[in-house]
């Protein structure tokens, strides 16, 4: 009786080793797709930045750099609220507040917040087709 309970319980531990070790196995989680765009501003390409698609309904977002004005990743489908960032430095200001460092030149966000803090940039990542987003972005007036 006691034997017949250890092959029991040798059994189950093999079943359960066998489910562990194939779970994961094929597709890792949910399908992504191809996206691509350019990004102008005032009609010149970004040369640098970060672009980031946030789900309207989700907490998964999706980045990418920005490298003179084109970006690519991989997403997922859904519709996106779309943030951009770039920054650059100013010609001729530095900051010299440290009297012991060489002065260092002082950078700026420049991309107004209608496109980043408070987008009103959209896009919706679709399983089919092209997913090919470009976004022409103007100074804030």
């Amino acid at each position: 009786m006691k034997l017949l309970q250890m092959v029991r319980a040798l059994l189950f531990c093999c079943v359960g080793i066998v489910a562990v070790a194939t779970t994961g196995c094929g597709e890792s989680g949910p399908a992504t797709y191809p996206v691509t765009g350019t990004v102008t501003f005032d009609g010149a390409p970004v040369e640098e930045g970060r672009i980031t698609f946030r789900p309207v309904s989700g907490a998964k977002a999706f980045a990418a750099e920005i490298k003179n004005g084109e970006y690519s990743f991989e997403g997922e489908p859904g519709k996106m609220a779309v943030e951009v960032t770039a920054s650059r430095i100013i010609p001729g200001k530095f900051d010299d507040s440290n009297p012991d460092d060489e002065p260092q030149p002082v950078g700026e966000m420049y991309i107004p917040e209608q496109y980043n803090a408070k987008t009103t940039l959209e896009a919706e990542i679709q399983a089919s087709g092209e997913n090919k987003f470009n976004f022409d972005l103007k100074a804030a007036e």
